[in-house]
């Protein structure tokens, strides 16, 4: 009997031992940390969980202590329910599911209506991500934003203009009381200050936001998942709507938390982990090219375009006569003429597709601008068009790159440099976020430009020196590719920075920064501009604080891979002396890759001329 009991005892203290080692292995498993949403460990930071919401946690110290919150988990999932929908399957349903295929357990049965009305939303939708391109009125979204998204079956396979109407986005972002101003905005996204939640909400109203109020092209990208990791997907998505995160701009962002949020399903890195950010186009470069279960991640691509991109899609598609007819009914913005003559003579199909044109056209307008007259002019638009036939016109316009096709936001540029005053010099060039007005811009927004950090180096016979240091540069030239009546925008750019004074001294730097406005003008492959404003200096070199500023330039696209870049700029000094400077600059690039270029460059100003000429990679 003894040696029975002695048996006994044996045995559940080596079960216990088992059993706790277990756990101690789970607690650890890559998909439990992403369950809590714990970030990569760094020598910078302790193991912890982005997630500062305790509701999150059902350990005391769950969000510190990963094993603490398993056994804390596993605990209350083997009690049984107390009331409806309180139980912890139904507040983690992706834990319980989770810890039953690792444990073999069966937890007690719960009722659990609001997951229950999740999974009916979500029960066979395809899940992937939603890229809106840059928008420039949003320093966290100058390279554009990224959402999760659950396509209904309903547009699963659909043509490649879809409604998506039934389909859902989970979209990651801040929330910013209304009363911070630019300056605090940018000081809390940048250090910390602000908290951020998964929001979810139907696709249709974030597409209206984005792609018809804010004007951004999207992208959907559907992931190759299996039926068993999509019901996991879904049901951590239920877990973490609403829950509080950590936020900063550049690292804390959507990219990471939804790389993090994928990592679940996707036993891959997605973002790297000690980068000091991540971009939303470093994840889909990484999904564009990761094989999950053998095959490309990657199911497919879709582009929705903006009302913008939209509207002049259908005026290029329209033939020489049915342009000249829609200018003629719609001269001035608020002045309507359908009885014009070139209008009036077209077939009934072709004046069809004009009004199309017209009516898209008033969408856009409507979005970007508070017009008196527009509601009727719209009202007019409409009822001509039901007096008409379907339009004939057929356009089948190629499909634009996806981001992930274009070139990646870093460069590192390598240049040779001839300066008349100090002869040859070697100069680096490092950009850890930019896309400039030399690139095509074919999957970012047209003729705009956004340089974040921009160091530049000099390497000469006397040692190595700055060349300047750009904290940021950003310019809109905002230019209408279309004919048709629009109205005012202004072209702008802003930059601060420290530059070299002259070309001619090697260490005459002043702190600058540039506020300019103007106009710019689409002709053709050329786009020339002209801005105006002041220039603040740290006046160092006693040139005076405040430097009007004029600049003028033209940019010229040659084809698809050669764009010149031609800038003259004049300021006059106050304060001092009544000194002016003129300077010129022209670039030239050559695309040889979508990772690589060759970059020209020449530039004068009143002390010596210099030019360089190296080559950049992308990454």
């Amino acid at each position: 009997m003894r040696r029975l009991w002695l048996t006994t005892l044996l045995l559940c203290s080596l079960s216990s031992t088992l059993l706790h080692a277990e756990e101690s292995t789970l607690s650890q498993h890559p998909q439990w940390l992403s369950l809590l949403h714990f970030d990569r460990h760094t020598p910078f930071s302790p193991p912890r969980s982005a997630v500062i919401d305790d509701a999150f946690f059902l350990a005391e110290n769950g969000r510190y202590d990963p094993h603490a919150e398993l056994d804390a988990t596993l605990a209350a999932l083997r009690e049984p329910p107390s009331a409806t929908g309180t139980h912890a399957s139904c507040q983690f349903p992706a834990r319980a599911m989770w810890l039953s295929s690792k444990t073999g357990e069966q937890w007690p049965s719960a009722d659990c209506p609001e997951f229950s009305e999740w999974q009916s939303t979500h029960h066979g939708a395809g899940l992937g991500l939603m890229f809106a391109t840059g928008y420039l009125g949003n320093p966290a979204s100058f390279f554009g934003h990224i959402m999760l998204h659950s396509a209904s079956g309903q547009s699963i396979g659909a043509s490649s203009d879809p409604q998506h109407l039934l389909d859902t986005s989970l979209n990651f972002g801040a929330d910013v009381p209304s009363n911070d101003g630019m300056i605090t905005y940018m000081a809390k996204g940048l250090f910390g200050g602000y908290n951020a939640t998964f929001s979810n909400a139907s696709f249709y109203r974030n597409a209206t936001l984005y792609s018809e109020r804010e004007m951004r092209d999207l992208w959907h990208y559907q992931l190759r998942l299996t039926d068993q990791e999509a019901s996991l997907l879904t049901a951590h998505l239920f877990e973490i709507v609403g829950q509080d995160y950590e936020y900063l701009f550049l690292s804390q962002n959507c990219a990471s938390r939804i790389a993090r949020t994928l990592e679940l399903v996707i036993d891959e890195d997605l973002t790297p982990g000690i980068s000091p950010w991540v971009a939303p186009e470093d994840l889909l470069r990484t999904l564009s090219t990761a094989e999950h279960h053998g095959q490309p991640l990657l199911a497919d691509t879709r582009h929705i375009p903006s009302r913008r991109l939209t509207t002049q899609r259908q005026f290029t598609a329209l033939n020489e006569r049915q342009q000249r007819a829609a200018n003629a009914v719609w001269q001035e913005e608020d002045d309507l003429r359908l009885q014009a003559p070139e209008f009036t003579k077209l077939p009934a199909a072709q004046r069809s597709d004009v009004l199309d044109t017209l009516l898209s056209h008033a969408s856009f307008l409507r979005q970007t601008g508070d017009t008196e007259q527009l509601p009727e002019i719209e009202r007019q638009l409409l009822q001509a068009r039901l007096r008409l036939p379907q339009g004939d016109t057929q356009a089948n316009h190629p499909k634009p790159p996806a981001i992930h096709e274009v070139a990646p936001p870093a460069l590192v540029n390598v240049s040779g440099v001839h300066n008349s005053h100090s002869h040859h010099a070697l100069r680096m060039k490092f950009r850890p976020l930019q896309y400039d007005l030399l690139d095509t811009n074919r999957a970012r927004m047209p003729n705009s430009a956004v340089e974040i950090a921009n160091v530049e180096i000099n390497a000469d016979e006397q040692g190595v020196s700055l060349q300047r240091f750009d904290l940021f540069n950003i310019t809109n030239l905002h230019t209408n590719a279309i004919t048709l009546p629009t109205l005012p925008q202004t072209a702008w750019q802003i930059s601060a920075g420290i530059h070299r004074n002259r070309l001619s001294c090697r260490r005459c730097f002043d702190g600058v920064a540039n506020l300019l406005g103007g106009k710019s003008w689409s002709l053709g492959s050329h786009l020339p501009y002209a801005l105006a404003g002041a220039q603040l200096r740290t006046q160092r070199h006693y040139e005076g604080v405040a430097v009007p500023m004029i600049k003028a330039g033209i940019i010229s696209s040659w084809s698809s891979r050669q764009r010149t870049h031609l800038q003259l700029t004049h300021r006059r000094n106050l304060g001092y002396d009544d000194r002016q400077r003129t300077e010129w600059q022209l670039q030239h690039r050559v695309a040889l890759s979508t990772e690589w270029d060759i970059r020209l460059e020449l530039q004068r100003d009143q002390s010596a001329t210099e030019a360089s000429l190296g080559f950049s990679r992308y990454f």
